[in-house]
């Protein structure tokens, strides 16, 4: 399941998006549930009380608080990189504004139906439909890690090293078991001893990835062709 948020003080849009994305998630067999808000500060609200959301359709042009200040409130103040911000605006200029807060993807009002479509099959091929839980075992005791605050997997030698938001922890494996096991979690590969979450990707460079903690992981020669042209493909929604 997929939860979505949709934050616009036009209820008449908030209302055009819900019946976008049910009808479009319902086409491609997604599960989702919806929340709706009617202005930035109930979003930040609800999200201090615990709501979580995998994506945010957040209007930008709100008062007294912006999609921008949402926006900071989240990447900057929580600190959640996970969560992908969709920014709806029926005016053009904000792209500086919005780097910094890595928006998933811009859609422009008038809402219509191609535009929600584009974002959520972009957000299928990179992320997938369900909420992933990665297993691992070292020594005796299992553990389970939501695959979403998973930064990266590290091989080194017989161990993989796996690097959540918060911590860090080491167990027995190969890479190509790991991959398998994650399947459309949106995990790349951008070198032979790593796999990187897309979620927590802030630049791409020619020859590395920059994280949103400052990491930066290398991009293997014979992988920047195939890296750059992914990069493109996925930012492109195809």
């Amino acid at each position: 399941m997929i939860r979505i948020a949709i934050c616009d003080d036009d209820e008449l849009a908030c209302t055009i998006i819900e019946e976008y994305t049910t009808e479009v998630c319902k086409s491609f067999g997604i599960e989702i549930e919806c929340d709706i808000y009617n202005g930035g500060y109930s979003l930040i609200k609800h999200i201090d009380r615990g709501e979580e959301y995998h994506l945010i359709f957040l209007d930008i042009e709100m008062n007294p608080v912006s999609g921008i200040g949402v926006g900071d409130y989240i990447r900057n103040k929580i600190c959640n990189d996970s969560v992908q911000i969709v920014y709806v605006s029926g005016k053009n200029g904000y792209d500086r504004q919005l780097f910094e807060f890595r928006p998933f993807d811009f859609i422009s009002k008038p809402i219509n139906k191609s535009a929600i479509t584009k974002t959520i099959k972009k957000y299928q091929r990179v992320y997938g439909s369900r909420n992933n839980v990665f297993r691992y075992r070292y020594g005796h005791d299992s553990y389970w890690v939501n695959a979403e605050r998973i930064m990266y997997f590290k091989s080194r030698d017989r161990k993989m090293i796996i690097k959540t938001v918060d911590s860090e922890d080491v167990f027995y494996g190969r890479l190509e078991d790991v991959k398998a096991q994650l399947g459309d979690c949106g995990f790349l590969a951008p070198h032979k001893t790593y796999l990187v979450n897309y979620r927590y990707i802030k630049m791409f460079e020619p020859d590395r990835i920059t994280l949103t903690n400052g990491e930066t992981i290398p991009i293997a020669k014979g992988r920047r062709t195939d890296i750059a042209k992914l990069r493109i493909t996925l930012e492109n929604g195809f």
